[in-house]
């Protein structure tokens, strides 16, 4: 997996904009000097009046929620409430200057919001439901030109937006002849930051909830974004999948509900926003008091199960790694975690060696990744077996010795009946990997891992006609149950077998939850009129999400080549 971040030079801009809304407020919050090279500002539009426009019962609380746990993550914040045309012009003003030597910005606007004329505006507290186009600029703020007012030129730009996104018009313009064919306003769209990243709330033509459940003190877009920030050393797009998975499950069965958040950009290196811990090794030489710290936290992680509990070899085989070591880590230190894998425990230095071979609660370190995975391959570990034999074949110029490991793991694991192995073992002897392809051994690996109800081996036996039916059944219930990965299996089968037209819905599901593939394929049967109808716009959006995503395969790149590009 890529890493994309600039961990120093960041200006990240929140849009907490939504259309319900929350409870009480911290005023201390946000008063502070900006003096630090992470500031943040927080503006937030409540007391709409409810005849021109729908108040909104969260946003200022939202941004008094997110407030303390970004000044806790080490930013300065500056907060602006239900503020009009002129009180955020002159707040952008003073921002500016106060920020005029951060490397990192965070802007969260919480309110309503729209897109005119390639452009994306907020909506001030004065500011008309209706209007002519040429007084949009004097009556809205252009998010874009916020951007440039208050982020410093060698920043870098990160946008969370959590906007209400649905295709009723949130300002009418008057001299605008839709019926004619000319656009009028339209949901908050794409944005063109260069280096940078966009994490919406919710996706296009979606509603974001606000005052969900009701009764709630915040939107859980924001409850989200602050419940998973306490989990410190999680990379920027880690993090993002955590919250959006936070925010899926919390308005999954809800009315107006899923809320499917997704992001967005590109960016080089690494960038937390709360910083991994540095976890020195009991295996390392440490100082007397440091070796004290780490004996008793080893001493702690192995008294109390509560570290692990709840990560059975079942789950680790169908679940991804991020979610399993972000629900770890939210329940205990990344240092309980190492403690127990440096007191031998196996699972515990699995999990080590991915959190330090991407760089999850930890900063990176290959080497003792490589150490970790080792440790637990070399107990028969299944699932350090497996990341071991993943990490050996992952180089291109991995040598027939480490083939031959490799495989020997993964058989080592597939005989335990680790599903996950299974999976990967199928896909290297259907590809030759090993030698000769052994396409009969391939399918029955793939069975066994299907019947235990790993997603990525039912998609892959829906290519056998003998086995299509039953695993597009398993794939609909594992979809039906709000898990996304079942509609992005279930797109991508459907579009290999040319039958996208009763998958559509699934791609779209697939695609908001951020799913590479199923943004291609969407971007691609939009462009071409496959299964629904041609919609050039719609396409070139979908088209430049995929793009985004280091994991899209280039055979789906080639797919959607041209698309949105001029």
């Amino acid at each position: 997996m890529t890493r994309w971040w600039k961990a120093g030079a960041v200006g990240a801009a929140f849009w907490a904009a939504s259309c319900i809304a929350t409870g009480a407020s911290a005023q201390e919050c946000g008063t502070a000097a900006l003096d630090s090279d992470r500031v943040a500002l927080l503006i937030g539009n409540s007391a709409y009046n409810d005849w021109e426009w729908p108040s909104l019962k969260n946003a200022v609380n939202d941004i008094d929620h997110v407030c303390t746990a970004f000044a806790r993550a080490g930013f300065a914040p500056r907060i602006v409430r239900n503020a009009d045309k002129t009180e955020l012009d002159a707040a952008l003003d003073s921002f500016a200057v106060e920020a005029r030597g951060a490397r990192s910005v965070l802007i969260y606007f919480a309110g309503h919001g729209f897109e005119y004329g390639g452009r994306n505006w907020l909506v001030p507290m004065d500011a008309p439901p209706q209007t002519r186009r040429s007084d949009v600029e004097k009556r809205y703020l252009s998010l874009e030109a916020l951007v440039r007012r208050v982020v410093p030129a060698d920043a870098f730009t990160l946008l969370f937006v959590d906007a209400c996104r649905t295709t009723e018009p949130v300002v009418r313009i008057a001299d605008v002849d839709v019926a004619g064919g000319e656009a009028g306003s339209a949901p908050l769209g794409l944005l063109d930051i260069g280096q940078g990243a966009v994490f919406y709330s919710t996706a296009k033509g979606r509603p974001a909830l606000d005052h969900a459940p009701v009764g709630s003190p915040v939107s859980p877009f924001a409850a989200a974004v602050v419940k998973e920030m306490a989990i410190p050393g999680l990379e920027i797009s880690d993090y993002f999948k955590v919250v959006a998975r936070d925010v899926y499950k919390r308005t999954f069965g809800m009315e107006s509900g899923p809320q499917q958040p997704f992001h967005y950009g590109s960016w080089f290196d690494d960038f937390y926003l709360v910083a991994p811990v540095e976890v020195a090794s009991m295996t390392q030489p440490a100082s007397a008091a440091a070796q004290d710290s780490l004996d008793s936290a080893a001493r702690g992680a192995r008294s109390a199960v509560a570290p692990l509990a709840g990560i059975s070899l079942d789950r680790l085989a169908i679940e991804d790694e991020p979610v399993l070591v972000a629900d770890v880590l939210s329940r205990r230190s990344a240092a309980d975690v190492i403690a127990l894998a440096d007191g031998g425990d196996a699972l515990a230095q699995h999990l080590a060696g991915y959190m330090f071979s991407l760089g999850v609660g930890v900063r990176k370190d290959a080497a003792r990744a490589r150490s970790y995975l080792e440790q637990s391959a070399g107990q028969g570990f299944a699932g350090g077996q497996t990341e071991l034999a993943y990490l050996l074949l992952a180089s291109p110029e991995a040598s027939s010795h480490d083939k031959a490991r490799a495989l020997f793991l993964y058989r080592a694991a597939s005989q335990a009946g680790y599903s996950k192995a299974k999976t990967h073992l199928a896909y290297h002897l259907a590809a030759g990997t090993f030698g000769a392809a052994d396409f009969a051994a391939s399918q029955a690996l793939y069975s066994e891992a299907a019947a235990a109800g790993h997603p990525a081996a039912m998609f892959a036996l829906t290519v056998f006609p003998d086995s299509r039916a039953a695993n597009m059944a398993r794939l609909r219930a594992l979809a039906e149950t709000g898990n996304a990965e079942g509609n992005h299996w279930l797109c991508e089968a459907s579009f290999a077998a040319e039958t996208l037209g009763a998958a559509i819905e699934d791609c779209a599901v697939a695609a908001r939850a951020g799913f590479a593939g199923s943004r291609a394929i969407l971007a691609h049967a939009l462009a071409e009129g496959k299964g629904v109808a041609a919609d050039p716009g719609e396409a070139t959006h979908w088209a430049k999400l995929a793009r985004t995503l280091p994991e899209l395969r280039q055979d789906q790149r080639d797919l959607i080549a041209g698309i949105g590009i001029e």
